[in-house]
């Protein structure tokens, strides 16, 4: 009552303002619309500039401002009704104000309707239980989610006034974010000025899971008895993995189960198990949902084969009969296949197989090979093989015998002329003019004499194969020799030939070194020069070089120039001296060039020594 008397008289205050402000009579009440929960009293203020207030309401008034003469009153009622109820404060001169009284009471309870465990990506519905809310038309009703609000809605038209039961259901696809969220009904009485409308319902705490995929199995189809094999199973983008379980087993044995995991695997021992088909089955649940994935395995016994060829000897193009039988196992799970060297051959499903086989290949072996293979995945499961021996006559080749073969002089070599067949040939070669035989693989000291046409010869068992070889010895240059036109010492205005010549093989390069002013004319092959008209410019020594690639050998020529006559005849009485010794010289230099030279005939007859090691060839002067 405190309170009250402190408004009265603030609001007394207030009227005598407004009656000191305005010469006309009105009339003001603090609220138009006062929220009171029902039951409830209520306190109205009224103003005027007039004088003698008074109040009506069909509401009970419980007391009344006690100066109805004054320009402010006070009126307490007693909530009781559900109808919004007028209040009009009245003044002598018939001025009015009214104001509203709406009652409204909290909900009496709460509820939330909501599985705990929720399915990813699928529908699901949450429903909100209101009990004895009025007025129904400031109701907002909300789910939230971890606080959050996730669904709305409010009853602006709904005009009902007395305590009501409301009752809603939201659907929603659950999401992985949703889990351990704790979910709520909520009301809220939309009322002006008016705090703490606001009720709750129990939270409820949601756990999502997730099976958006069968159990994927990893197991071999067939299965040897006797053998250990690993099973696996896993569960592809469960949620939550502590909540999964999954059960793997064959035929209920050995039922494998882990719990809190999204995979499962085992070691099956064929042993313990007959030989027939078995189902494999894995199983994955989490709360509500579960998946399951099967498999056929089968589990035989070891199959056996026999392989049995008509000859394990043939020659080319000989017939060869292979047998491959089926002599342990099921037939109806097996087939066979025979191939020759690996590649594609006759398939079968069924339990006797024969293949005629023509030797048409020159290899020294062919491998013939039985295979098991099964039937519904194609595995080869056994093989077996049996290897034929192919005999067949020799044969040249232009890679292992070319139709020409180049030596050097003086290096050590082969022949190398070889064959190819079965048995493996014996190969020599003859030489065709004096019936000389070289083994093809025996080592020797090339000769120049050793030039001509082979006859190469293979044979074996089966055969005899000739073929001609043409050889070519080479060899770096010999001694060459210098000739001239005339006489070595030569009158001013003669003219002179110089002429250089080696033998080689192949053919030597020539080239000369001579005075340095001397004007000569060289041949196009450099062999010869000449001097058309002699000077004491073209005195001195002139050299000529030889060679090809295998040496090089240089000779000098010394040439004299004289301007008088007189020489001439000093040197017509030398002539036989100087002829003399030149023919000496050229003699002894003849005999080195030449010395220490085996003729291929005595090499061949002799036996054979071991070579010396080769000399570099230097460069000789002679004059």
């Amino acid at each position: 009552m405190g309170i009250d008397r402190i408004l009265l008289a603030v609001f007394h205050v207030t009227a005598l303002i407004h009656s000191g402000n305005s010469q006309s009579c009105t009339v003001h009440i603090e609220k138009e619309n006062d929220f009171v929960p029902f039951g409830d009293t209520a306190v109205l203020n009224c103003t005027s500039n007039c004088t003698s207030l008074s109040w009506e309401t069909r509401l009970t008034k419980l007391q009344v401002s006690p100066d109805r003469t004054s320009n402010f009153s006070w009126v307490k009622v007693k909530v009781s009704e559900w109808e919004d109820s007028p209040i009009q404060c009245l003044a002598s001169d018939d001025d009015t104000a009214v104001a509203n009284v709406i009652p409204y009471v909290l909900p009496s309870g709460l509820d939330i309707d909501l599985k705990r465990e929720l399915e990813e990506d699928e529908e699901h519905e949450v429903t909100c239980s209101v009990y004895g809310v009025a007025p129904v038309q400031y109701v907002i009703l909300s789910v939230t989610r971890g606080g959050e609000t996730l669904f709305r809605r409010t009853y602006e038209k709904d005009p009902r006034k007395v305590p009501q039961n409301l009752k809603e259901t939201f659907k929603f696809n659950a999401t992985r974010r949703d889990n351990l969220q704790d979910f709520a009904c909520q009301v809220t009485l939309n009322l002006t000025n008016v705090p703490n409308t606001t009720v709750q319902s129990s939270p409820v705490t949601v756990r999502t899971y997730a099976l958006p995929e069968d159990p994927r199995i990893t197991a071999e189809m067939w299965l040897e008895k006797g053998t250990v094999t690993t099973i696996s199973c896993e569960v592809p983008r469960a949620f939550p993995p502590d909540n999964i379980i999954t059960v793997l087993s064959v035929d209920g044995f050995p039922n494998a189960s882990v719990a809190g995991n999204v995979s499962v695997s085992f070691n099956l021992d064929t042993n313990e198990l007959p030989a027939a088909r078995h189902n494999l089955l894995c199983l994955s649940q989490v709360f509500q949902a579960s998946k399951q994935s099967n498999m056929h395995i089968h589990i035989y016994e070891p199959p056996m084969v026999n392989l049995t060829v008509s000859s394990k000897v043939a020659n080319l193009g000989d017939t060869v009969t292979a047998d491959c039988n089926l002599i342990r196992g099921n037939s109806e799970y097996f087939g066979l296949s025979i191939s020759v060297d690996g590649e594609k051959g006759k398939r079968e499903e069924s339990p006797d197989l024969t293949e005629i086989i023509i030797i048409t290949r020159r290899k020294p072996n062919l491998t013939v090979t039985c295979k098991i293979f099964i039937r519904d995945n194609n595995k080869e499961l056994l093989t077996k093989e049996e290897t034929l021996t192919v005999q067949y006559p020799p044969e040249f080749s232009d890679s292992s015998c070319p139709d020409s073969i180049v030596w050097v002089e003086g290096k050590e070599s082969m022949f190398g002329c070889r064959s190819e067949g079965n048995p493996t040939p014996e190969e020599r070669c003859t030489f065709n003019l004096e019936n000389v035989t070289l083994q093809t693989t025996a080592t020797f000291s090339a000769e120049r004499n050793m030039s001509g046409t082979y006859t190469c010869q293979a044979s074996n068992l089966i055969g005899t194969v000739n073929k001609s070889v043409e050889v070519t010895v080479q060899y770096p240059p010999e001694c060459p020799t210098v000739q001239i036109s005339t006489q070595s010492s030569v009158s001013a205005g003669d003219s002179v030939n110089l002429t250089c010549h080696s033998d080689a093989l192949p053919s030597p390069t020539y080239s000369w070194d001579i005075p340095p002013q001397a004007q000569v004319v060289f041949s196009q092959e450099n062999r010869f020069l000449t001097i058309k008209e002699a000077s004491s410019y073209h005195s001195g020594k002139y050299t000529c070089n030889v060679e090809n690639k295998h040496g090089h050998l240089s000779i000098h020529q010394d040439l004299e120039v004289k301007s008088d006559n007189t020489i001439l005849v000093a040197t017509l009485s030398s002539i036989a001296g100087v002829a003399g010794l030149v023919a000496i010289v050229y003699l002894v230099r003849h005999f080195f060039c030449q010395n220490g030279k085996k003729g291929f005939y005595d090499l061949v007859k002799r036996t054979p020594k071991k070579p010396n090691p080769e000399v570099p060839l230097q460069e000789k002067e002679l004059v």
